[in-house]
């Protein structure tokens, strides 16, 4: 999640809303002694990081376990959008997440404490023409992006928490960062929701749900930062990063009915 941190009115509606999202989370433990700060911060860097193969593979299934199934059952409490987002959420993740990857893929965890609410797992680059078979996908590819013949990833598997925004595009974000200054990145758009929220980030259609990314293009969607990043047009630069729940839990709070932020502003692919 991102944070402007721009005045005090902003800073306790986003207290609230954060605390709302650890609750169902199950992050929030209320207690008698719970300090009245907020266990998290605000970063200029997101709480990405890089896991073993392992680790995804005990992470993935959270996606479709008990907890994502449960906001998918109770569109009374956490809005019809949210509860339709964690439907798609766990059958993605069952469907793609627990398909071996590749001896050379990487594996990254969107960190919130202790608790990981969105997964990346990235292939290697390859050429256009061992991607792209067939002569009209070729031609598709030439006049996007003429003069590139090698792809530097692959968006091989994306998933985030259906309680967490930007988590897919901090993600996103966090490939395009290890890609370098011109990355041309591919992904397979697993659903129309993914491949419409791909549409929307740059991504332009090769062949079938194969489409790349190139962000030098869209300059209404992709900037560089201060550090020379590549980052969300118009977002804010700072990022939530919440502390481990052991010792540190945040603090508790009830959910406020049917709040909705604009949960499609994230999906997985």
């Amino acid at each position: 999640m991102r944070y402007s941190g721009t005045n005090q009115a902003q800073s306790d509606a986003d207290s609230q809303r954060f605390a709302d999202m650890f609750a169902g989370m199950h992050m929030a433990a209320p207690s008698a002694s719970s300090s009245s700060a907020p266990s998290y911060s605000l970063a200029r860097r997101p709480p990405v990081e890089k896991i073993t193969k392992s680790s995804f593979e005990d992470h993935v299934r959270d996606f479709y376990g008990d907890e994502i199934e449960d906001i998918a059952a109770k569109p009374q409490i956490y809005s019809r959008p949210v509860s339709s987002k964690a439907e798609r959420t766990a059958q993605v993740a069952y469907d793609h997440g627990t398909k071996s990857g590749s001896e050379n893929a990487r594996y990254f965890s969107y960190q919130l404490g202790n608790k990981s609410v969105g997964l990346l797992r990235t292939e290697g680059g390859a050429s256009m023409s061992d991607v792209f078979k067939d002569e009209k996908a070729r031609a598709r590819w030439r006049e996007q992006f003429p003069g590139r013949t090698q792809l530097t990833s692959t968006v091989d598997f994306r998933v985030t928490h259906p309680l967490v925004e930007n988590a897919g595009d901090i993600l996103l974000e966090h490939q395009l960062r290890l890609d370098g200054e011109r990355p041309l990145l591919l992904s397979h758009a697993v659903n129309d929701e993914a491949k419409a929220r791909a549409r929307a980030l740059g991504f332009v259609e090769v062949s079938d749900s194969m489409m790349v990314l190139d962000p030098t293009k869209h300059p209404n969607k992709w900037t560089k930062n201060d550090d020379g990043e590549w980052q969300r047009k118009n977002k804010p630069p700072l990022y939530l990063k919440a502390a481990d729940a052991d010792g540190s839990d945040t603090r508790g709070a009830q959910r406020a009915s049917n709040t909705t932020p604009d949960w499609d502003d994230d999906d997985f692919m």
